[in-house]
């Protein structure tokens, strides 16, 4: 090597140091922002979730979402375009004179429905605070993505449930004694929050077997 690419590796060298500090420094901030917004969503998901369900109980108004099997109005295709085919599928509506049963069936599907998006946002913020300590395959991270794998899957199953429920009473109810009513007798189904927890159960588990591993190459050190 020449005395003029030696000189020239030694100028560079320190611009790409402090190109290291910057994206290094930008990765930092971009994580502080998530922690933040993490640490936010979830306060508003306790608190908007907390006052929504005391909100219904004390005014008696459920809000539902409901099956719907009708087909569109008139007035959806009035103008130069056509609908070939076309059906409601649900509905939302706000609903009184419930049942009690409904209504606790309903309230118990909006609390699991708040802590599963809790749980998600909170694992959120604790990974972002452990990758600023540096340090995220610890014990501790691997028992909260457990604990939040575990409650999405439970908190999933109790949300699906309780409210498929609440929707096919609550039908039953505005049905009336008919015997073909406008509301059919069902609930909606999303599997998302089912999903998410079994995603967070294997990563738990990975987090599990790089803490061990981190572990046992501190050891040989």
């Amino acid at each position: 090597m020449s005395d003029t690419d030696a000189l020239r590796d030694r100028m560079s060298a320190p611009s790409a140091q402090g190109a290291g500090r910057v994206s290094t420094a930008t990765a930092r901030y971009i994580v502080w922002v998530f922690l933040a917004i993490s640490v936010i969503v979830c306060l508003l998901t306790l608190g908007f979730g907390t006052a929504e369900v005391v909100g219904e109980l004390a005014s008696g108004r459920t809000q539902l979402t409901l099956v719907a099997d009708s087909p569109l109005p008139t007035l959806a295709n009035s103008g130069s375009a056509t609908i070939v085919g076309g059906e409601f599928s649900t509905a939302a509506v706000t609903l009184s004179g419930l049942s009690a049963a409904t209504v606790v069936l309903s309230a118990i599907a909006s609390i699991a429905q708040v802590l599963t998006q809790a749980a998600l946002t909170a694992v959120v913020a604790l990974l972002a605070w452990r990758v600023l300590r540096g340090g995220v395959f610890r014990r501790s991270v691997s028992f909260a993505l457990s604990l939040a794998g575990v409650i999405l899957l439970v908190g999933g199953m109790l949300s699906q449930g309780a409210g498929s429920l609440a929707s096919g009473t609550a039908a039953a109810q505005l049905n009336g004694s008919t015997d073909t009513g406008f509301w059919p007798l069902a609930g909606a189904f999303d599997p998302s929050s089912l999903v998410t927890g079994i995603v967070l159960l294997l990563v738990s588990l990975a987090f599990g077997y790089g803490e061990r591993l981190q572990r046992e190459t501190e050891g040989l050190v």
